[in-house]
């Protein structure tokens, strides 16, 4: 059994990986990868102009408004008090007019755009606040500077960050990570499943399983395409790296481009990328061994999407929760998920990312999720060993379930 799992994995992968639709999909994933790392400079570049304004008022007004809110916007042009028109926006490329005006109570802002959804309130309080403190309290700009302009030092507590920073780019590698698992495990798993529904519905099975063993033959193709997903992380995450180096940081943000994988080695400890490797195998045979088990009980190619779509479904889910995960590691429900097999390759590895996992908890999850692998494999041999040979109408519910306790 052992060589004809060897013979079909070989002949498997050097199909696979010699196709145009692999090669095609590695290509596109590869300028997909370089074209999200250029992705919050491209954003932010197209959104700028969404930041341009012209502050309308008094010299004495604007000449204090205009320093605090150039941190948030880019200042066209200071103007005199004036009626604003769709033609002095268009004058000075501006998206909006600030006009401030000084009242009893303080500062009056008006505020006209082309887009009034693109100027939040909260945003343009926050920035003219010393302004609107200083008018109040008559106190020079110089003092409400000092007094808004108070220490924060955020400390860690149990926490594998040493900053605010490191944790938002461990976040944003992780999440990329996430996303890369996500595609990788549905997407080779479709492979699989048409491989197995093309073998089936063109009867070439017949052939194969009086020569091979079913099993060999289920167990060889999925192998191949768990190899054939690690070939194009281990790409995807060189270009990811590759092409994160030298990205600029979006526009008007300090901060380093944590879209990117460039930091990746850096942040992420090799426990952390190990872990990830070994999550994503055992996601991905579990997932995969369960599509080509359903695959192997259709007749029509046509009917592939409802066997596939509704099995897509907790892979989808787990993203979600992932994601999740990653700001709250160790809340209840992220806990017990991460031991749920299918999903708990997304959790689990999202919540090592981010926190201390105790070693029982990991290691509680490879134990039930290697023992949930057993258990799929077994059933899915059984279900795949009748489906391959099953032709004509679709099995009744009863049938596979008699096959799956026989």
């Amino acid at each position: 059994m052992i060589d004809d799992l060897l013979t079909v994995f070989s002949a498997e992968f050097m199909r696979r990986i010699r196709s145009r639709p692999y090669i095609i999909g590695l290509i596109i994933g590869i300028i997909g990868i370089l074209l999200f790392t250029r992705l919050p400079a491209l954003v932010g570049d197209a959104f700028g102009g969404s930041s341009s304004i012209v502050v309308v008022g008094s010299p004495a007004l604007t000449a204090r408004a205009i320093p605090l809110l150039k941190s948030d916007y880019d200042v066209k042009a200071e103007l005199q008090p004036q009626p604003i028109t769709e033609p002095t926006l268009k004058e000075y490329d501006a998206a909006a007019a600030f006009v401030l005006t000084s009242t009893k109570s303080g500062l009056d802002v008006n505020v006209y755009a082309h887009d009034p959804g693109s100027m939040g309130v909260r945003q343009v309080r926050r920035a003219l606040m010393p302004l609107q403190l200083a008018l109040t309290t008559g106190k020079s700009s110089s003092q409400v500077k000092n007094i808004t302009n108070f220490p924060v030092d955020v400390k860690p507590v149990a926490s594998k960050f040493s900053s605010a920073d490191q944790a938002e780019l461990v976040r944003g590698i992780a999440y990329t990570l996430i996303f890369f698992l996500y595609i990788l495990i549905l997407v080779n798993s479709q492979l699989v499943t048409s491989s197995v529904a093309e073998e089936k519905t063109s009867r070439i099975a017949e052939l194969l399983v009086a020569s091979v063993d079913p099993v060999a033959l289920l167990g060889g193709k999925i192998l191949a395409g768990a190899v054939l997903a690690l070939v194009q992380l281990c790409i995807w995450i060189a270009a990811a790296t590759l092409g994160g180096h030298g990205s600029p940081p979006p526009h008007g943000s300090d901060s380093d481009n944590v879209f990117s994988l460039a930091n990746l080695f850096d942040v992420l400890t090799p426990g952390v990328v190990v872990a990830f490797f070994i999550f994503f195998l055992i996601g991905f045979l579990q997932v995969s061994t369960i599509f080509a088990a359903m695959a192997s009980l259709i007749n029509r190619t046509e009917d592939l999407g409802s066997v596939t779509g509704p099995l897509a479904i907790p892979v989808v889910a787990a993203l979600f929760i992932a994601i999740g995960a990653l700001g709250t590691p160790d809340a209840p429900w992220a806990v017990v998920t991460s031991f749920v097999p299918i999903i708990a390759p997304f959790i689990m590895f999202a919540r090592i990312a981010v926190s201390y996992v105790p070693f029982w908890q990991i290691g509680l999850s490879l134990l039930v999720n290697l023992a949930a692998l057993y258990l799929i494999a077994v059933f899915a041999g059984k279900i795949y060993r009748v489906g391959m040979l099953l032709y004509g109408r679709a099995p009744k519910l009863s049938q596979v379930w008699s096959v799956i306790r026989s």
